[in-house]
């Protein structure tokens, strides 16, 4: 598989965060005509979210010139930051 530079990851983890939001949005929405099919995609979006995350923590761990994930990962009501869980 080939690699893909730090600032590409950081598009792909902003994008995909971006995109598990709409879904969540569509699922609250009284209009949704699918939900099983919103709620499929938005399994694979988190698993996708997953996989980045860990991507950006090794290359953090790597002394990578990036932001802290909680700065660009953000819940887009509260301003926190979504759970991030550090590997073992």
């Amino acid at each position: 598989m080939s690699e893909i530079n730090n600032r590409t990851l950081l598009i792909c983890l902003q994008s995909v965060y971006q995109s598990i939001k709409r879904f969540e949005g569509l699922l609250e929405s009284e209009t949704m005509r699918k939900p099983a099919d919103i709620q499929e995609s938005l399994h694979d979006y988190d698993r996708a979210l997953e996989i980045l995350k860990d991507l950006y923590e090794e290359e953090l761990s790597k002394g990578a010139d990036l932001p802290p994930i909680e700065e660009i990962i953000q819940d887009r009501e509260s301003k926190e930051a979504i759970p991030f869980k550090k590997k073992s």
